[in-house]
């Protein structure tokens, strides 16, 4: 195996692994900003999944500063597999558990049915025992270079399984959504809003399974290289913020611009559904204007009172 094989696909993954964990911070951040009345274990959720992707995301970076600093130029310690065993496949399995899990309850929530949701949790805990066992693998195998000889079948199973449970999730959801609206006796307003759920449930269900798959063949088709990683390391981060764009979902982010204040408002209002604790009212950061743009909205008014004396 080529240095390059070893290291660009590590390196393609650890920096797409940070530029999504910066995109789950903000996302975390606007939802304690937006809902800061959600029922407890919603912010539960939210705060385990913050936690396990820092422990996922500084174990990353351990490895990478070993491979990239003082491992560099040794191809044994290039090709050491580090704590990857336990940051990509063991943690990528329990927080893709935590997405799906969540999903799962969702679809309970929606249908009032136990079977399809308990047949989610069925395949989204054989995808987090299939994680464990290659984890497991790739700490015995000991090497990259070795993981596609030592470690195909569970990893095949870990990543099959993942996508398979996302495409339950994803058709499920579709589906008893669908059957809960009915033209005649929803209002337009509310078939609007559940269309725009299964839009956004599709597109986020469809990206999890995407990531998984592709992962997956890079894995399979070539083998004696780290290509698979460049997708691989950042895959518990796309789970993550999937599921925070499902929470945010609710919120409305809006510019309001009234010339006769001295600030302009930024609102952000549940627009989608609301939990059993209802979220809190407008949010508004003052935003401060100068004594010169007050002095021109003066100006504009006295002028539209001068042409329209109706407006006085």
């Amino acid at each position: 195996m080529s240095v390059v094989q070893l290291t660009l696909p590590m390196f393609i993954g650890t920096i797409l692994n940070w530029l999504l964990f910066g995109t789950l911070l903000v996302q975390i951040y606007l939802y304690f900003m937006a809902f800061p009345k959600d029922a407890i274990w919603w912010k539960r959720i939210v705060i385990l999944i913050l936690v396990l992707e820092l422990v996922e995301t500084f174990s990353n970076i351990r490895d990478m500063a070993h491979a990239f600093g003082d491992g560099w130029g040794d191809p044994d310690a290039l090709d050491n597999v580090g704590w990857a065993w336990f940051s990509v496949p063991v943690m990528g399995a329990v927080i893709s558990f935590v997405c799906q899990a969540f999903y799962s309850w969702r679809i309970h929530v929606i249908s009032k049915s136990w079977w399809f949701a308990a047949l989610v949790m069925l395949v989204t805990t054989v995808q987090l025992a299939a994680g464990i066992w290659t984890g497991a693998q790739i700490c015995k195998a000991g090497k990259f270079s070795l993981l596609q000889t030592h470690n195909l079948t569970p990893t095949a199973l870990w990543l099959s399984t993942t996508t398979f449970a996302d495409l339950l999730i994803v058709g499920g959801t579709i589906y008893y959504l669908r059957r809960s609206t009915d033209p005649d006796f929803t209002s337009a307003k509310t078939n609007s809003l559940v269309s725009r759920l299964i839009m956004l449930v599709a597109q986020t269900g469809v990206l999890c399974m995407m990531f998984a798959l592709v992962d997956l063949f890079l894995f399979v088709k070539y083998k004696g290289t780290n290509y698979h990683l460049s997708l691989c390391i950042e895959l518990s981060k796309i789970y993550s913020n999937c599921i925070l764009v499902i929470f945010n979902s609710r919120a409305h982010i809006g510019h309001q611009c009234n010339p006769t204040d001295s600030y302009t408002s930024v609102d952000i209002s549940n627009s989608l559904f609301r939990t059993r604790a209802p979220s809190t009212g407008p949010i508004e950061i003052g935003v401060s204007v100068s004594s010169d743009a007050r002095s021109d909205i003066t100006d504009d008014k006295r002028r539209r009172r001068d042409t329209n004396p109706s407006m006085v």
